[in-house]
């Protein structure tokens, strides 16, 4: 089976190194699962990094093949100017017609292609169904859909593209629910959810002594979708007289300062650290010196941070806001409602008053279980199977 993996974002010049590293992640799974697999991707640098000089020796929309050893990916170095909006989505997605043409008479026709998010690279996989008629499939992965916030005009993009669409996949069950709207055969989506390399975030033998040192880790992009500001609201109320209490802010992003006065203005320089962006090596190795992990995110259709924590042996808190009600359990953390930072200061106080009760082998175990990567192959191709049947 040869299957092309589309994917709306991957790692490229001007951003983070591990951007779309669960993609590359799902197609080295695929080629230990029998499959010939590839990876298409049109670049999406913006035009505020562009200079003549760049265009001319970097990024003039030529394409790039990159063999690793298992399998290829076929790039676009494009520009664009507007990702965002109508015109810069079907501009990427005509370009990326352009490249799966030449990863067809580089590479070989593939049987079936799998695009991650419906806008733009499910619209992407449609038009490609069209003209060449190869089938393909949908992970959906907009918290956007989850929160009711699409416009009217990504409402229409996204019916077109789940509507050739031989099998659509939600990474979690309030997003398949948010879906119904869009689709015409509700039989074709299923759930699978994100996975987790469980040997890069090994179990941690770190010994917690809560009344001498007691760390709370929250990793993500910081924006205000992530609920930081209410995660120091809250540790400020709980643990302000409780100095030997820390907390770690692993990410970065557009509230990185507003984050940093906050801190300054709650007089919690002393235990509050925002780390900055860590690769996932360094982040996996930070999970494993903390005791507890939390964010209180407003919308999230997974929540890959949660698995990744947990599966060190973390317990964790986190909101009921589409993805965390499928990962964490009573045994392994706390629910909350988004924004309610008193009940957010009172999960947080109850799971270190508790914290002996959590059974961090037990944390661990649920997410090889539910999580580890070497399921996704397994499930990727009976999903696969089954779309080139229908």
């Amino acid at each position: 089976m040869h299957i092309l993996i589309l994917p709306m974002y991957y790692p490229e010049k001007d951003s983070s190194p591990h951007r779309g590293y669960m993609f590359f992640e799902q197609a080295m799974q695929l080629v230990k699962s029998g499959c010939k697999t590839g990876l298409a991707f049109t670049e999406q640098r913006p035009l505020k990094n562009f200079t003549w000089k760049r265009f001319r020796k970097e990024s003039h929309f030529q394409i790039s093949a990159e063999d690793n050893g298992s399998f290829v990916t076929m790039r676009m170095h494009a520009w664009n100017p507007k990702l965002s909006t109508r015109t810069g989505g079907i501009i990427w997605s005509l370009l990326t017609v352009l490249l799966v043409r030449k990863y067809i008479r580089t590479q070989g026709r593939p049987d079936l292609i799998h695009a991650h998010f419906a806008t733009w690279a499910g619209y992407t996989a449609r038009l490609i169904y069209k003209w060449y008629k190869i089938p393909y499939v949908i992970t959906e992965h907009a918290s956007s859909i989850n929160g009711n916030q699409t416009t009217p005009s990504q409402a229409v993009i996204l019916k077109k593209s789940y509507s050739e669409a031989r099998k659509i996949i939600c990474v979690g069950t309030k997003l398949k629910r948010s879906l119904y709207p869009y689709i015409n055969d509700l039989d074709k989506v299923t759930v699978i959810p994100n996975f987790v390399d469980t040997s890069t975030f090994k179990f941690s033998l770190h010994q917690t002594e809560k009344e001498k040192h007691f760390t709370f880790i929250s990793t993500g992009n910081l924006n205000k979708r992530k609920g930081f500001r209410d995660l120091l609201v809250a540790f400020h109320r709980t643990f302000k007289e409780m100095p030997h209490v820390s907390l770690l802010i692993a990410g970065d992003g557009e509230e990185m300062q507003s984050l940093t006065e906050q801190i300054q203005s709650l007089q919690l320089q002393g235990q509050v650290k925002l780390t900055g962006r860590l690769s996932r090596e360094e982040l996996s190795e930070l999970l494993g010196t903390c005791d507890a992990f939390v964010l209180a995110s407003y919308a999230e259709t997974f929540g890959i941070v949660f698995i990744e924590a947990m599966a060190t042996g973390l317990p964790a808190i986190g909101t009921e806001c589409g993805g965390p009600e499928d990962i964490i359990t009573p045994e392994s953390g706390f629910l909350i409602q988004p924004g309610d930072v008193e009940a957010l200061a009172g999960k947080m106080k109850a799971l270190y008053d508790t914290y002996e009760q959590f059974d961090k082998k037990k944390i661990r175990q649920s997410i090889v279980n539910r999580f580890d990567f070497q399921l996704a192959g397994q499930k990727l191709l009976q999903v696969y199977s089954e779309a080139l049947k229908s």
